[in-house]
């Protein structure tokens, strides 16, 4: 099947199959959905010059740049696991949330 075709859980269970190393990420449907809500942060951080963001109603300093959270985003689209990537365990490390 086309990686178009995808379904968003299958394509997070593909990117923890390529992921690796410490920054492994888990397959399971409950880390899959603290993945989104990650993605949906990065997301935010990478369209934004300021130096925080807001969570939960919570302000937290960004960790990562805007240019690294649009690298994120598109290797996340393609379901490529590189060292950049691997920064959305940082912001979901300062989140509370383990994928």
């Amino acid at each position: 099947m086309e990686m178009g075709k995808w379904g968003d859980y299958g394509k997070y269970l593909i990117l923890a199959d390529n992921s690796h190393g410490k920054h492994k990420i888990k397959d399971t449907y409950e880390s899959f959905l603290n993945y989104k809500i990650v993605i949906d942060v990065i997301n935010r951080i990478a369209f934004t010059d300021k130096s925080t963001y807001s969570y939960n109603n919570n302000i937290y300093n960004k960790k990562i740049t805007s240019e690294d959270a649009k690298k994120i985003l598109g290797n996340v689209l393609n379901c490529k696991w590189t060292s950049t990537t691997a920064k959305l365990k940082i912001v979901g490390h300062q989140l509370g949330l383990i994928i």
